[in-house]
């Protein structure tokens, strides 16, 4: 990738000026949404779920500032757009993965998996945003030279492993969920179709959400450092947005697998779970007041 992409010392203009505008803008726009979605969602305010969305969400105005900054102002102080960015990017990715492992349990029930999972999503995030935090602020300090191979290297390396994460957890998913829908379908009975085809919507978005990240690995392996930045911010908003048709989703899931004995364990274990908070606190508020 050029230099003057990574350390922002030339305004970027032409039709990639204006395809980076547009994620970045629609970012912003997701965001604002995203807040309105929360506020009149969630009926109690608790839980891992709640807070991972809260923290992923707030990452995207920092982190599309920051990038605004660095492609069309690059005249502002580089540590001021990097600072934005680093502060965005964490919650950003590390919370999204966060959001996905805290709505995993609800269909897988091994606990040495769940917990394999969080491990590797606390040891990603301290061996990808650590490094890349020290190489980013380095690429754009006054002396860059020395920073900007590593930090293009490194770059890659992080974005591949947060993908191989990404698509691990959606895979782990997407196998359960499919698990699920064989073992209803098995059963042939005309209660479970419903059953049978929310399950379905569940496994047609988890297959959305894991494709939508193709395009971010695509286009850092292409070098198109900016492209990359601006589609990945945009991209995250989107599946943010996709996870609240999850969510309503799952909500009548549960409340099917509370009529089903076949699942009645996991659902006992689902609604003691503390550390990731009950389906309950994800319901929708009541509209009748």
């Amino acid at each position: 990738m050029a230099i003057e992409e990574i350390n922002g010392n030339s305004v970027l203009i032409g039709p990639t000026a204006f395809v980076v505008a547009c994620f970045l803008a629609i970012s912003i726009y997701n965001f604002v949404v995203l807040n309105f979605i929360i506020l009149t969602t969630f009926k109690r305010r608790r839980g891992l779920y709640f807070w991972s969305f809260i923290f992923a969400t707030w990452g995207i105005p920092f982190y599309s500032t920051g990038f605004f900054l660095k492609n069309f102002r690059p005249s502002t102080n580089g540590y001021v757009y990097v600072t934005l960015i680093i502060i965005g990017w964490w919650p950003l990715v590390t919370g999204q993965s966060a959001v996905l492992y805290s709505r995993l349990h609800l269909v897988l029930d091994k606990r040495s998996w769940l917990k394999a999972v969080r491990t590797m999503i606390i040891v990603n995030a301290i061996i990808c945003h650590i490094p890349t935090t020290v190489l980013v602020y380095g690429a754009n300090s006054s002396n860059p030279d020395p920073f900007i191979k590593p930090y293009s290297v490194y770059e890659k390396m992080q974005i591949t492993i947060f993908f191989l994460q990404e698509m691990i957890i959606s895979g782990l998913y997407i196998f359960e969920t499919t698990k699920i829908l064989r073992i209803t379908s098995i059963t042939g009975r005309d209660t479970n179709r419903r059953y049978r085809h929310l399950v379905r919507h569940l496994l047609i978005i988890s297959i959305i959400v894991a494709a939508l990240d193709c395009p971010i690995l695509a286009l850092e392996y292409a070098n198109l450092y900016r492209l990359q930045t601006s589609y990945k911010v945009f991209v995250y908003s989107i599946k943010l947005k996709l996870e609240f048709s999850i969510l309503n989703r799952l909500v009548k899931l549960s409340k099917a697998r509370k009529n089903s004995t076949s699942f009645a364990q996991t659902t006992e274990r689902t609604e003691r779970s503390e550390s990731v908070g009950t389906i309950d606190d994800c319901q929708p508020e009541a509209k009748d007041r």
